[in-house]
């Protein structure tokens, strides 16, 4: 297995991702843990991961389409879930999950699972999904944004003031004062309103066209952060 693994728990259960990644530490590897698929791909452009234990029942993208992009880019699975029926155990495996495992978990079991698996794929073949990933980049005169994979998405002018605000200042927090002035919105609160719904929009249409999650990240009542 290789040394200091980095394995990420996708689950959006607090109690249950904090207490895996914590024994999984326990056991020797680096964990890390996201709240849902968005929230993984934002990570991931920062920290590596090995492994990837996914909960089926997710928030928005559900586990299943999780697994599916990380097992077509070579990055091993496993799936922790309540699901126990077989259908549900077939759609796994068939998504691309090298072993399915049903809560409550027994956490001895999961680990050598995970060690098995990552023995098996040997000491250079876990995929660091980000190291080969370029940057984001916004494409001005194109009024496009350029994804990692080099997939583009077409701007509206607004997106393209708004991108523009974000990533100027990647991984630092823009206030909401600050992007609705960007905007040109009179009323902070409206003007932030509307930013939050061309935003979604934004976040569909990136999804589509680059099969890859826009990373911004909203910070609750203060603004929004690219994540370089």
């Amino acid at each position: 297995m290789p040394q200091e693994s980095i394995v990420a728990v996708v689950e959006d259960d607090e109690d249950i991702r904090t207490n895996v990644c914590s024994y999984l530490e326990r056991s020797g590897f680096v964990a890390w843990g996201a709240e849902s698929a968005e929230d993984f791909y934002v990570r991931l452009l920062r920290d590596r991961a090995d492994l990837v234990v996914v909960d089926i029942g997710l928030p928005r993208e559900d586990g299943l389409s999780l697994v599916s992009r990380l097992a077509s880019q070579a990055v091993p699975t496993v799936l922790m879930t309540a699901r126990a029926d077989l259908d549900s155990r077939i759609a796994g495996l068939e998504a691309g999950a090298l072993q399915y495992f049903v809560k409550p978990v027994d956490m001895q079991e999961l680990v050598a699972g995970i060690r098995s698996q990552l023995r098996n794929r040997g000491p250079r073949a876990a995929v660091a999904v980000s190291e080969s990933l370029a940057p984001w980049r916004l494409d001005r005169a194109l009024a496009r944004l350029v994804a990692p994979n080099q997939q583009a998405v077409d701007l509206t002018s607004r997106e393209l003031e708004l991108l523009g605000c974000l990533m100027a200042e990647p991984g630092t927090l823009v206030s909401k004062q600050s992007l609705t002035e960007a905007v040109g919105a009179e009323d902070a609160e409206d003007g932030f309103h509307r930013i939050e719904s061309q935003l979604s929009r934004l976040r569909r249409k990136t999804l589509t066209a680059t099969d890859m999650p826009l990373p911004v990240r909203a910070v609750f009542g203060k603004g929004l952060v690219f994540v370089p």
